[in-house]
């Protein structure tokens, strides 16, 4: 480094740390990218109606298998349509958007670290947040969280600088990125992006009580890019389509939030053992960094940070629809409060008791995940594939825990935080070889050799059952038979009994095309196949292939494929 001392004076200013965080961000979360079909239901969808945006044309109105849906914004699914229109169904590629929104997280909390902590403090919190369990996870799968998650990162980092930042050109940008970012999520979730940072703020303000510092707030400005940013795309959707105003703020804010609706109601206390578990292997420290904000509990920082994490994990917990990606929010501070704690025990010259915690957990964990597949084998019992890597990853810890007790027995304090690292990072490369096996079965398969015989005017049947990828992976609408799900709402606004329709209408078709010798390709679980069967005696049909209790089947006998899947 002495050598090129243009180089080290680039990497140690903001800019130069930022490029190299984004680049190594970049890098780890698209490891493996591709190594997996589109994970159902959430990547299958949100590449879906991309794909339909591109063959329409139409980017207002959001469809998925041609039917309207509401359900949220649209500016991931233009972001997924650039994708297609320059790399085509590819899942690698489709999922780069959210490692980059996913590395940009990271390369924000490094700057805002740098700026309120020091330089060493924000490439810790950037490596911890880049290699906790869950925000790894879910930066590699296509879902709109990671994206809503980081907006609101970034808005409230800039709202705190900009709260800070004396009254010149400066202040005016660090407002400006606030509700530029408060758009954007928007624009990517729906108005969460608005009820974490906003009540955040008027509840931090207000228990700090630096309610002066808001002036001056450029209140107009900022309000006019908002709504720059907002308007355009909800005033043109509600033009064409008079029904989403019910659909988009009522039911799909209000009602998901205070009711059932949605069946994902979970106990109140659901979240903390996915705060502790999404973690790893960091999850001690947290300790660490919770006696530091007692401590200093009326620190504007602290509060703020603490504030934070406090209010998105009440906010989700009160809520009648619970999903694990709900508490993204969380992480990037926890990321700085456990990269604080660690950058203080670097320059300790003797043990903290957080690393015998840490130890002891990991030891744990190991035993943990040699015992369980071995003493409750119904618990893995979909999901012996996941075996091997359980065993790899309780392997790891195992090592990991007993090193960290020799080094600490030493008084070798760093090369102890340097160990943990070490595991983040090879922790994060069993989680991308594991992906393929947490999922759930994909059609692929299936559809690959259903593509391989069907001709272009041959129709496509989901049975019983709506199969996200199957649209997806045919590239054609598919005629969905007994089965609604989220696509209930855009029935009740148009005709789509083209291709929505009920067992009995289906019954009828499927004869018809016996008779005519005609090839219907179809695809349901076995299950509900048999018992079709069973319900309907005339109804007989030929299976090509079956792959993890879905079958693909037709009216009338075609070749028979060169292979044939039986799981």
């Amino acid at each position: 480094m002495p050598k090129f001392p243009r180089l080290k004076t680039f990497l140690q200013t903001t800019y130069g740390g930022s490029i190299v965080v984004g680049l190594l961000c970049l890098i780890v979360f698209s490891l493996q990218l591709g190594n997996r079909p589109f994970a159902t239901p959430d990547e299958a969808r949100y590449v879906e109606i991309p794909r339909e945006m591109v063959i329409t044309g139409d980017i207002i109105t959001p469809r998925l298998n041609g039917v309207k849906y509401f359900e949220k914004p649209p500016l991931f699914y233009w972001l997924q349509a650039a994708s297609l229109k320059a790399f085509g169904l590819q899942e690698g590629p489709m999922r780069l958007w959210v490692v980059v929104f996913a590395a940009l997280g990271c390369v924000a909390t490094y700057a805002f670290g740098r700026s309120v902590f020091d330089q060493a403090t924000g490439l810790i919190a950037a490596g911890v947040l880049a290699t906790t369990a869950l925000y790894f996870s879910l930066a590699r799968l296509i879902i709109l969280d990671m994206a809503v998650s980081v907006c609101v990162t970034i808005a409230l980092y800039c709202f705190y600088q900009g709260l800070y930042a004396p009254l010149s050109r400066q202040r005016r940008w660090w407002f400006y990125g606030f509700s530029a970012a408060c758009g954007f999520g928007v624009l990517t979730k729906g108005i969460m992006a608005l009820v974490v940072p906003g009540p955040l703020i008027v509840i931090w303000l207000s228990y700090t009580q630096q309610w002066h510092y808001l002036r001056p707030t450029y209140v107009f400005r900022c309000l006019a890019l908002f709504l720059f940013i907002t308007v355009p795309w909800h005033v043109l959707v509600s033009l064409k389509n008079p029904e989403f105003a019910y659909k988009y703020f009522i039911v799909e804010h209000w009602l998901r939030y205070t009711t059932t609706i949605h069946a994902r109601y979970k106990p109140v206390w659901f979240f903390i053992p996915i705060l502790l578990a999404g973690l790893l292997p960091w999850t001690t420290f947290l300790i660490g960094a919770l006696k530091e904000f007692w401590l200093q509990r009326r620190h504007p920082l602290y509060s703020f940070l603490w504030l934070w994490i406090g209010w998105v994990l009440l906010f989700f917990s009160l809520s009648h629809s619970k999903l694990i990606p709900y508490i993204l929010p969380v992480f990037p501070p926890l990321a700085l409060l456990i990269a604080h704690s660690i950058r203080q025990l670097w320059q300790r010259s003797y043990p903290s008791w957080l690393f015998y915690s840490h130890s002891f957990l990991m030891i744990a964990l190991s035993i943990a995940g040699f015992i369980i597949p071995m003493l409750l084998p119904e618990i893995l019992e979909s999901k012996h594939s996941l075996i091997p890597f359980m065993n790899v990853l309780s392997g790891l810890f195992l090592c990991h825990g007993i090193i960290t007790l020799v080094l600490i027995k030493r008084h070798s304090i760093k090369p102890a935080l340097v160990g943990i690292g070490v595991t983040a990072g090879c922790m994060t490369l069993v989680l991308g070889a594991a992906a393929p096996h947490l999922q759930r079965p994909s059609l692929k398969p299936l559809i690959e050799i259903m593509q391989q015989y069907r001709q272009d005017n041959q129709p496509i049947v989901s049975f019983l059952t709506y199969y996200q990828d199957l649209p997806l992976y045919s590239q054609h609408q598919v005629i969905v038979v007994g089965a609604k799900g989220e696509l209930e709402f855009g029935t009740t606004v148009e005709d789509t009994s083209r291709w929505i329709t009920t067992g009995h209408d289906f019954l009828a078709q499927w004869l018809q095309a016996q008779k005519q010798k005609k090839i219907i390709w179809a695809i349901g679980r076995q299950g509900d196949l048999e018992e079709f069967k069973h319900q309907n005696p005339s109804f007989r049909y030929y299976i090509v292939a079956k792959d993890h209790g879905n079958v693909l089947f037709t009216p009338t006998k075609v070749v028979e494929p060169n292979r044939k899947i039986e799981r």
